[in-house]
């Protein structure tokens, strides 16, 4: 098990060779039980006024004080560890109130609001290893809270809320980035796609370890099978654009939520007639960014890679709000 800080929390690098702060509570409790050690499953479960962090999110707590994840901006989570921890003893699930209309008058939220915590005390086994597992497989669920009964069952995606006296909570995917691409702006977006959290896949001509796993590109018209699913989002970055048809081929035609590539104006016109002369349908080549990114003409490499990293996270963050 990891040690923890001086105030109890686990840094969830210590828990994941890839940080994902939505499954981090799970395997830390899941690594708790394992050794031996209860633990609790803590949900913001209602909010009241503002708050810090969104309905639904986690935080893990274990018997012995330490905890990891965040259900405020981290001011907090040392004093509702120390609630929690007579709960874990108690063995029953319970509602604690932090910050506005709270009994806690010494614990407030900067931004005045309240939260309702839903702690779920000794999760299963079995709903631990079925959430970690849906993790693993970038598989969209839910799991739904019975307040008081001291259960919960993993089921099929559901919006976070109340429902017929259980909490849900609704997962999906974090965003895959598919980074096909060479040069400083291929290496530049994938580190800051790495830092923001994403899950990569990377593929090049060239080698670049320090950027960690890459299939190699050997052949523009013997392309990989791209790894795509609902959530991803798939990007080429080429200079040399006899790479780009075989891959952007493969990308318009996948269920990724968005797909782009890098060049000017003119060079997506060119772009666009190459695909249409090989038979790629009109409504699939219009699926594609270009130029790309949400600043206009952001050649240097860091500001190219914020500026495609923004329009991804707005086109994903729109799709969700339909």
């Amino acid at each position: 098990m990891p040690t923890g800080r001086p105030d109890g929390s686990v840094p969830i690098c210590e828990l994941h060779s890839v940080a994902d702060r939505e499954a981090a509570p799970f395997l830390f409790l899941a690594r708790a039980r394992d050794a031996g050690l209860r633990g609790a499953l803590v949900t913001i479960s209602h909010i009241e006024g503002g708050a810090p962090k969104p309905l639904g999110t986690h935080m893990a707590v274990l018997e012995d004080g330490r905890h990891v994840g965040h259900v405020s901006g981290g001011c907090v989570e040392a004093a509702i560890a120390a609630e929690v921890v007579p709960m874990i003893a108690r063995g029953r699930d319970e509602i604690l109130r932090f910050g506005r209309g709270s009994r806690f008058i010494d614990i407030r939220f900067p931004c005045g609001g309240g939260v309702d915590l839903l702690v779920h005390v000794s999760p299963s086994t079995q709903m631990l290893a079925e959430a970690l597992a849906l993790f693993e497989r970038r598989e969209a669920f839910a799991i739904a809270f019975q307040a008081g009964a001291s259960q919960a069952a993993v089921q099929e995606f559901a919006k976070t809320g109340w429902v017929n006296g259980a909490f849900v909570r609704g997962f999906l995917p974090r965003t895959k980035l598919v980074l096909c691409g060479r040069g400083p702006d291929f290496e530049v977006l994938a580190r800051v796609a790495a830092a923001a959290e994403f899950d990569l896949w990377l593929a090049s001509p060239d080698q670049a370890a320090e950027l960690g796993t890459i299939t190699r590109l050997h052949d523009p018209t013997r392309t990989p099978t791209l790894p795509i699913d609902p959530w991803t989002a798939t990007v080429l970055l080429f200079h040399e654009h006899e790479w780009e048809d075989a891959l952007l081929t493969q990308a318009v035609a996948g269920s990724g939520f968005y797909v782009g590539a890098l060049g000017s104006v003119k060079t997506h016109a060119k772009r666009r007639e190459r695909l249409a002369a090989i038979g790629v349908p009109a409504a699939q080549i219009d699926r594609i960014h270009g130029p790309i990114g949400l600043i206009d003409r952001a050649h240097e490499p860091g500001m190219l890679a914020l500026s495609v990293l923004a329009e991804i996270t707005a086109e994903r963050a729109r799709r969700e709000r339909v």
